[in-house]
C-alpha cells in the first residue's frame, strides 16, 4: 500500500467542507508526525481522534528526518516546524506529500 505524508494543513481543509473521510477512501496510508497530530488538530476537539479512527497515523520522526527539517528552515522561511517535518517524512521516506500549501 502506498504512504503519504500529510500535514495539519489538508485535514483543516478537509474538515471545513465537511468531508474528512474522503481521503480515505483511496488505497493509500496517511501518516503524520504524532506531535503535530496532537498539537495542531485542536478544533474541532475530535478532529485528530476521528481522523486516526479513519485510518491517519501518527508517526515519530527519525534523527536524520529531524536534522532534514532544520535544514529546510533556511530554504522554506515561512513554513511551520510541523510544515517543515511533513516535507521532511515525505523527502527522507521517499513518499508523497499531501499539502495545502504552495512552496
Amino acid at each position: 500500500m502506498e504512504v503519504i505524508s500529510s500535514d495539519t494543513n489538508i485535514w483543516l481543509d478537509f474538515n471545513a467542507i465537511s468531508s474528512i473521510e474522503f481521503p480515505f477512501r483511496l488505497p493509500v496510508e496517511y501518516v503524520m508526525y504524532r506531535e503535530a497530530l496532537e498539537r495542531e488538530l485542536l478544533s474541532p476537539p475530535e478532529l485528530a481522534k476521528d481522523l486516526q479512527k479513519l485510518g491517519l497515523e501518527g508517526v515519530e520522526i527519525t534523527t536524520e528526518e529531524f536534522y532534514y527539517a532544520e535544514e529546510l528552515a533556511e530554504k522554506y522561511v515561512k513554513l511551520s516546524t510541523y510544515d517543515r517535518i511533513a516535507l521532511s517524512i515525505a523527502k527522507c521516506r521517499d513518499i508523497p506529500l499531501l499539502t495545502g500549501i504552495i512552496f
